[in-house]
């Protein structure tokens, strides 16, 4: 018969619970990097933002002096193209790769994103949305990091007259997260909806200001989650062929199976320049802060990087 003593039964407990925190830990950290990566404008979605809300669509006969006025969100509403293909590749550092709370450690990684769209406009004031989306996350020193996202989206923009120029829109995102060797980390569905005001600011630009709300159903059902944003975003056509925006967004999010409740922020930057009509180049940089009332969740990350776009509209 073996027996313990109470030191070595304290032991044990300890051992047992700091096994299964990092295990949940290396469960649930891929899908964290992965939401808050596509949390940002920068991650790769033809004429949506993360928020769900419709970007305006560049367009190189738009891009003339007399469109930086104060109707150039009127202009580029109006031509939009129906079907979108992009893609993209960027080389991005990070300061925290595994998103923890102490001891961080500093990575590369490489992205590259490629998707598709069709908008149909159904009405002068309604338009729908049908995407797909696929990317590709390797990262240079901790290749156990590595993982390809896929998506499917659906969505509808709603913008009534006499409404103070507020649009609504409503989306649902199905997306499907592996890991290096192809086995599935998540699967998760998401339904947003929100509302979204944009104002114009001089000659050349442009603030958003709205609100979202989404639920999700995942799997596994640790990660499900629901979630309330507030967002708001601006951006300077500082000439024809190069633009800034700055972007923040506050989110609570609610863990339906887990003990965990979080308030998390991302503030984000990206400079581009157009080099023609189908080619960009852009320089990306984001802060991301993570608070939650679940110790190992907390955590702070700085992300950098640079990359090149194409897009081909119809």
């Amino acid at each position: 018969m073996v027996s313990f003593s109470p030191l070595r039964l304290a032991f044990l407990f300890l051992f047992c619970a700091a096994f299964s925190l990092a295990r949940a830990q290396q469960a649930v950290s891929p899908i964290d990097r992965a939401r808050l990566f596509q949390s940002t404008p920068n991650a790769a979605n033809p004429t949506v933002n993360a928020d769900g809300t419709a970007l305006a669509e560049e367009d190189s006969e738009a891009s003339s002096d007399d469109s930086l006025g104060t109707q150039i969100i009127l202009k580029k509403r109006e031509r939009v193209r129906t079907f979108v293909i992009a893609g993209d590749a960027s080389v991005f550092y990070t300061d925290n790769a595994a998103l923890t709370p102490n001891n961080k450690s500093d990575d590369l990684f490489f992205v590259t994103n490629a998707g598709i769209s069709w908008t149909p406009r159904i009405n002068p004031h309604l338009e729908a949305q049908i995407a797909a989306r696929a990317s590709i996350f390797r990262y240079n020193s901790m290749s156990t990091l590595d993982f390809e996202s896929l998506g499917l989206s659906a969505a509808l923009f709603w913008s009534p007259e006499h409404f103070c120029g507020i649009n609504f829109f409503a989306r649902y995102d199905f997306i499907e997260l592996l890991d290096r060797h192809s086995d599935e980390i998540l699967r998760d569905h998401e339904f947003t909806i929100g509302a979204q005001r944009m104002f114009s600011v001089g000659r050349a630009q442009t603030i958003t200001i709205g609100a979202t709300a989404v639920g999700g159903i995942a799997d596994p059902s640790s990660a499900q989650r629901q979630q309330l944003g507030i967002f708001a975003g601006y951006r300077w056509q500082i000439t024809r062929d190069f633009d800034a925006e700055l972007f923040y967004r506050f989110a609570a999010y609610f863990y339906d199976r887990a003990d965990r409740n979080d308030c998390n922020h991302v503030l984000s930057a990206n400079l581009r320049y157009r080099l023609s009509r189908f080619a960009d180049v852009n320089g990306f940089v984001s802060f991301g802060a993570n608070r939650s009332d679940t110790p190992g969740f907390d955590y702070d990350v700085v992300t950098a990087g640079a990359g090149v776009g194409l897009s081909f509209r119809f």
